[in-house]
């Protein structure tokens, strides 16, 4: 290896610096570090493993960030599916500079995934954080440079569908399961007989529990319900509202899909604390309880909405039905449009503060009026304060 420099020590020097680097990706690779040389799929594994050693990280958020490394194994998956290992694990980790990395992003954007496109540019920037503290990345993290106009939202406020238009697809449901035939779906013919009344019920509670989040509906439990062992002879529901019996439901739980084990009720809540909190249920929702209630042999315990072999309900299976029974003229309603039809119902009529402690909001949260609820087009009467300038 020939070395100069303007004198025999400084060359010396120069020699020891280079035979250092060259021998140091072999010391490394002995010592379990990565290297610049390093296959990016290697980084990958040891951030997988960092995952799982994190014990702030939930067991779902992991299985999230793995579905988006590997290719499933699942036949009904889509083979073309981007994932970050059949598209990047190959590069070594010099490779992956800013250039590459952008244009990998950008093709996923283009393509309608910006979701997926920030996804993984969260995973691929922590990769590289590890890789930059074994001494495999040098200089800032090349994924700080990548455009990020590509990704962005577009900031649109969401459109929470009015009452009426509930309602509407309320009568739409019961069409379908009557058999009859509905917008973007055919009339019933054969097949297992369409249950719209188990929907009805799903859709009656998650507008009735004042607008909870999608998957915490399938999470209620009958222990979390009190004051439904009340006098129904004494009570016409409908008649008596809103004085009625008092019935309560407490809510404290969601529903989470765990690798392996599928659909699992978790026992805390999304935000803040995950404390639990309780809402008094109107007459529509008290009606659904009871009649599962007594359906159900009057249970102590247990979950309320379940699948057929008693376990946990699959959100995923209930949208599939549920998709059909919508048809094509209320396929944008979700569960999540009940949460902003409840949000700006309450706003509207309460105020903003009252819609987001329905909501379980932390406390001055501007969430709920950025994202739940609908704004006036008419602004209120300021006429007094106008008519100032005049005066």
């Amino acid at each position: 290896m020939d070395t100069w420099d303007a004198t025999e020590p400084k060359a010396r020097a120069k020699l020891r610096r280079k035979l250092e680097d060259r021998q140091m990706p072999n010391r490394a690779a002995k010592e379990g570090r990565l290297t610049p040389d390093t296959r990016f799929g290697v980084a990958l594994d040891k951030y997988i493993d960092e995952l799982g050693r994190d014990e702030t990280m939930a067991q779902q958020t992991i299985d999230g960030y793995k579905r988006q490394i590997e290719r499933s194994a699942d036949k009904r998956a889509d083979p073309d599916a981007i994932k970050i290992r059949p598209s990047l694990g190959q590069y070594r980790i010099r490779e992956l500079d800013t250039p590459v990395l952008d244009a990998y992003f950008t093709s996923i954007a283009v393509l309608g995934h910006k979701r997926k496109a920030r996804w993984h540019k969260t995973i691929i920037g922590e990769t590289l954080d590890l890789c930059k503290r074994h001494g495999a990345v040098k200089g800032d993290n090349p994924v700080n440079g990548v455009s990020k106009r590509a990704m962005r939202r577009k900031q649109t406020k969401p459109k929470a569908a009015a009452w009426e238009r509930l309602r509407a697809l309320r009568a739409q449901v019961q069409r379908w399961g009557r058999g009859e035939a509905i917008p973007g779906t055919p009339a019933y013919t054969f097949g297992p007989k369409r249950n719209a009344q188990e929907l009805l019920d799903v859709m009656d509670m998650a507008a009735g529990s004042g607008g909870v989040r999608p998957h915490e509906v399938f999470a209620f439990l009958w222990e979390e319900v009190d004051g439904l062992d009340f006098d129904t002879d004494r009570w016409r529901l409908e008649e008596d509202y809103p004085v009625g019996p008092e019935v309560r439901l407490t809510i404290s739980g969601t529903v989470v899909p765990i690798k392996g084990k599928g659909w699992v009720r978790q026992s805390w809540l999304k935000v803040g604390d995950g404390k639990a909190y309780t809402v008094l249920l109107p007459w529509y929702a008290v009606k659904v309880l009871c009649r599962r209630w007594e359906a159900a042999g009057k249970p102590t315990q247990g979950l309320i909405f379940t699948a057929r072999n008693g376990q946990v309900k699959n959100p995923n299976n209930f949208n599939r039905l549920w998709r059909s029974a919508r048809g094509t003229e209320f396929a944008d309603i979700t569960l999540r449009t009940y949460r902003k039809t409840v949000a700006t119902a309450t706003a509207e009529a309460k105020g903003v503060d009252a819609a987001g402690r329905q909501l379980n909001h932390a406390a001055g949260s501007r969430v709920t009026a950025q994202h739940y609820v609908d704004r006036a087009p008419e602004v209120p009467d300021n006429r007094d304060v106008l008519n100032v300038y005049a005066s």
